[in-house]
This record gives C-alpha cells, sequence and structure tokens, in this order.
C-alpha cells in the first residue's frame, strides 16, 4: 500500500489505525479482532460484520487506563519503544527472536558472544540469561548504549552482559577475540559496510560463526526507490543479496545459510503493534505518549509498508570464518 510512504498521509492512515481502537462493537455483531482490523485497514477492504448478530450485553464501562510517569532515565521515545518491542528491545521478535538467530552456534558457556548493533541490549542479555555465557554488545547511538548499559546494571549483569559504545577507531583491537557474532539490523545503518563487515571477520576466531540479520534491497529494486527513501530517509543505500552474498566470499566464509525470512519479520512487527494495544500498561503509554505512539508506529508502517511494496527484505545470513583474509579494503 504506497500511500503508506508519504508522511502526511501515513499520520492519517496511522490516526486511523488508532481509531480502530476506540470503535465500540457493532450491535449486529462482536468487534473484531485489532489484528484482523489492522491487517484489513492496510489492505484497504472493508471488514464484513459477523452474520449472527451476539447478544447485547450492558456492561459497566471500562474506565481509561491510568497516565504514567517517567522514570529519571527515561523519555516518552523510550517508553514508547519499550512498550512495544519489550524491555531493551527497540524491534520487532524480542528475546525469543534473539535465541532463534544464536540457534546454530551451539553456544556453550566456554564461548564469548558479541552482539554488534546490539541496541539496548535485550537480545544481549536474553542470550547470556539461556547459556551463562559473557557478551559483549556494541551499539553506535549513544542513547541506546546508555539505555544498555543502565539495563545490564540493573539486571545485574554489568559485565557479564556488557555494552559498549561503538568506537571506530578502536573496534579493531581485539583480534580473534570471539568465538560468535551476531547483528540484528546492526549493518544497514552504516555507509562503508565492506569495511565492518571485514572488521567482525577480524573480531572472529577461526571457524568462528558469524549470524547477521539486516534489510536488503530487493534484486530488481532501484536504490532511490521512494518506499525505500520513505521507510529509511538518508540511511545509505541498501544492499543486495548478491553484494552481502559476494563481501562473504571475499572475507572466505563458508555461507551456509541465506534466508529471506521478511514475511516472518512483518509478522512479528504487526503482532507487536497489535499486543501494545491489548495491555493496560499500553494502553497507558498510548494515552500518556500519544505524539511519541504515532511517530513510532508511523516509522514502522513505513517499513511494512516497503516490505509489502517488494522493495524491502530482511534477509538472514549465517556463515563459519574459514580463514583471515587479506584484502586491503578490510581496513
Amino acid at each position: 500500500m504506497s500511500d503508506c510512504a508519504g508522511a502526511s498521509g501515513g499520520q492519517g492512515q496511522i490516526l486511523s489505525v488508532l481509531g480502530l481502537l476506540k470503535r465500540k462493537p457493532s450491535p449486529t455483531g462482536p468487534k473484531a479482532p485489532f489484528k484482523q482490523r489492522f491487517l484489513a485497514w492496510w489492505d484497504g477492504v472493508e471488514l464484513q460484520p459477523d452474520d449472527k448478530p451476539a447478544p447485547v450485553v450492558e456492561a459497566a464501562p471500562e474506565p481509561p487506563p491510568p497516565l504514567i510517569k517517567l522514570e529519571p532515565w527515561e523519555t516518552p521515545a523510550i517508553k514508547v519503544m519499550q512498550a512495544i518491542w519489550g524491555e531493551g528491545f527497540d524491534s520487532p521478535g524480542g528475546a525469543d527472536f534473539a535465541l532463534e538467530l544464536v540457534k546454530p552456534f551451539a553456544i556453550n558457556n566456554s564461548m564469548s558472544v558479541l552482539d554488534f548493533g546490539c541496541g539496548p541490549g535485550g537480545g544481549l542479555r536474553a542470550i547470556t540469561k539461556e547459556f551463562d555465557v559473557w557478551t559483549t554488545g556494541v551499539e553506535r547511538d549513544k542513547a541506546l548504549a546508555e539505555l544498555g548499559k543502565l539495563l545490564s546494571t540493573r539486571a545485574g549483569l554489568e559485565r557479564k552482559a556488557e555494552v559498549q559504545l561503538y568506537d571506530h577507531e578502536n573496534f579493531v583491537t581485539r583480534q580473534g577475540g570471539f568465538d560468535c557474532i551476531l547483528s540484528k539490523e546492526g549493518i544497514y545503518k552504516f555507509d562503508q559496510r565492506e569495511v565492518i563487515l571485514a572488521r567482525l571477520e577480524n573480531n572472529l576466531k577461526t571457524r568462528g560463526q558469524l549470524t547477521i540479520a539486516d534489510y536488503l534491497r530487493a534484486d530488481k529494486t532501484l536504490v532511490d526507490d521512494p518506499l525505500l527513501k520513505a521507510a529509511f530517509g538518508n540511511t545509505p543505500p541498501l544492499w543486495t543479496k548478491a553484494e552481502y552474498e559476494k563481501r562473504f566470499t571475499e572475507l572466505k566464509f563458508d555461507l551456509r545459510v541465506s534466508e529471506d525470512i521478511t514475511d516472518k519479520y512483518r509478522a512479528m512487527a504487526l503482532e507487536a503493534l497489535d499486543q501494545v494495544t491489548r495491555t493496560r500498561d499500553g494502553k497507558s503509554v498510548i494515552r500518556t505518549f500519544p505524539d511519541d505512539f504515532l511517530k513510532e508506529v508511523e516509522s514502522w508502517g513505513r517499513r511494512i509498508a516497503a516490505m509489502e511494496g517488494g522493495a524491502l527484505k530482511v534477509f538472514r545470513f549465517y556463515g563459519i570464518k574459514m580463514g583471515s583474509s587479506s584484502l586491503m579494503s578490510n581496513w
């Protein structure tokens, strides 16, 4: 639904989504679940009322959810982000998705793990707790890195699930320091992705394992596609699957998995947007910070529009480092 790409039109459409949350049950039938209504709205179709009318039951009106107060370290944007995606996360999937991505690693507590682009560190801490393993998170965004540090400290994992701010000059100092590296939506933000991937390779031990889940440009999509421009703004042009695979070959990775997970990722995003409207805490966040909620949902609406328009893909890559590369472009 390409109309969602426009900023002004997108806000009106998201407002209509929020209107669905407030719609009262029809006297001729029960209200459809929000996810069904959201998908119908997204596809531009009208839901038909159920054939059988529901019995009319007088019920006391539900009191409005209470307004909430921020902790000293929180901002409205952080509160909304955590309400939608879960504590410590800034994108779909939560702990379950992070653990699924590292499943091929067969992690044991003798290993070391790097999470590159860890955001607020939710996946990092999930891995640490699940496998009793030492992990290091690196995050480019200063605000997310600070939030990750705070949440690791609150969880008693400030050392075992350490979050660091990305340092471009010193990132290559731990040559061969990690058994496994995970990067979830962490590479696409960089304009020199070939260098970043070389640095990740440098940080892996020989036979070390790398999993990347990232946004890609569909093969036949132009770099200036309007759906991608609307979704990512001034982010450097996304790579294609072929560009990723070429770089893995140059860096001597045995690439075992190159999987399109776009449909799964889209479903996880829609599920999170559904769930936040169902809980009292989620409703409180929406009521207290409506502008920040609209901004987050509108942003993800544009990404979903790019996926549904065929311009944007989400891929999972898994490979094993077979030997060190001597390419000058590594550095």
